[in-house]
This record gives C-alpha cells, structure tokens and sequence, in this order.
C-alpha cells in the first residue's frame, strides 16, 4: 500500500504509521497496529503523536470487546478515552507553545531593541515569564494545568469500573451459598471489571509518558532561553 511504501522510505515518517495504524484499526488487526507504532516510537525523534495513538488503540481494543456485550463497561470505557483525549489536547498545546519560544530564540535579531515586539511571537502563557526571566527574576515556566489531575483520574477511572464490575457480577446474591456460586461460574461483570482497569492504567501510563516528554521539552527550551539572556538578550 501507499503507506507501507511510505514507511520503507522513511522509517521514522510518523504520518504514514498512523495512516497505517488507522487502517489496521479499522480492520480489527489491533496487534498489527500495536506493533507498528511501537516500532514508530523507537524510531521517531518526536514520538509525541505515536504514544496518543498508542494509547487510543489500547483504549479502543478494550472498548471494542464491549461492543454489543455490555453497554455499562462500553461507557465507562468511552469516559476514558474521552479524559485521555482531553488531556492530550492539553499537552498539544502546551508543546505548540513551546514550540514557539524556541522558534524565537532559533531568530533572534542581531539589532534587537524592542523587547516588545520579539514576546509578541511567543504564545500569550509564555510572554510574562519569559519577560521576567530576562528582567532578571527567577520565574517558573508554566506547565500544564489538567494533565497531572488526569493522570491519575484515569487510573481512578479504571478503578471505578472494576467496583462497578463486582458489583455487577454480584447483583441479586442474597446469601453466602449465592455468592458462592455466582464466583465459581464464569461471571458477566468481569469483562467490565478488568477491561475498564486496563484502558484506565494504560490511558494513565501513556498521557503521564506524553507529559513527561513535554515538561523535558519545555526545560530544554528553558535551558536555551537562559542561555540566550546571558549573551544576546543581556543588554535588554
């Protein structure tokens, strides 16, 4: 296919992956689709787009073995992928704003004199701290905000599902005999019990991976910056 070619042509292409990812999704070779973006991600120099694809695969296998089974542990499953996606798109941004702080720095002018007018590239959540940082404040830069919160909200999420799921399988046992039985026989609420607790810590491994990466990035960039106010940026 034009994506197989594509990845023979250039390995680390993380857009013809998740085209290829995306295919083998839809045609239920979730195995296959693991494996490639696992290879992508040794590969790739920025494997930011690679671990959410990951993560919405193992999200979505979890979810697809509910289809048509239970309805209760296909919600659950889709309120994680949705808090998954949130935080995701928290971290997009929060790297495109890096992104251009160290656009900036990468052009600095020669003649610069208006300090002004060089912050107005930066995203508007980076201008005060870059500005007081070259002032000569020690100011933290800004990370991101619902992310750390969501971390472990999925990890609670799956947990949730997994009560949900006891109970569930227990529902209607009124005695101990019952109960009893209804754990010796192969039991309704399991799938919901241990599927939503491996979309949760799956969900909650890879968003804490992405975040990591991007707090590494921004400290890298900051690194840059404070190097730049030492030389070129020391007379403003």
């Amino acid at each position: 296919t034009h994506y197989r070619r594509a990845i023979a042509q250039d390995p680390g292409s993380n857009a013809a992956r998740l085209g290829l990812a995306r295919q083998l999704v839809a045609s239920r070779q979730l195995d296959a689709a693991t494996r490639l973006l696992d290879e992508g991600i040794a590969r790739s120099s920025q494997p930011g787009e690679l671990h959410f694809a990951l993560g919405l695969v193992a999200v979505g296998w979890v979810g697809w073995g509910f289809v048509g089974t239970s309805w209760m542990a296909l919600a659950m499953t889709a309120v994680i992928g949705g808090v998954y996606v949130l935080g995701a798109l928290e971290l997009r941004r929060f790297r495109a704003a890096t992104a251009t702080l160290s656009e900036a720095l990468a052009h600095i002018p020669s003649d610069l004199s208006d300090l002004g007018a060089w912050l107005a590239r930066l995203h508007p959540s980076l201008q005060h701290p870059v500005r007081s940082r070259i002032e000569g404040q020690r100011v933290a830069m800004p990370g991101p905000a619902l992310t750390p919160y969501l971390v472990g909200l999925l990890v609670m999420l799956g947990m949730l599902g997994t009560f949900q799921g006891a109970v569930f399988a227990l529902e209607g046992s009124a005695n101990l005999e019952a109960i009893r039985a209804a754990l010796a026989a192969p039991i309704k609420g399991l799938g919901l019990a241990f599927g939503t607790s491996v979309a949760g810590v799956a969900a909650s491994a890879l968003l804490g991976l992405m975040s990591a990466l991007s707090r590494r990035e921004r400290i890298e960039v900051a690194r840059q910056l404070d190097a730049q106010i030492a030389t070129t940026l020391r007379p403003l």
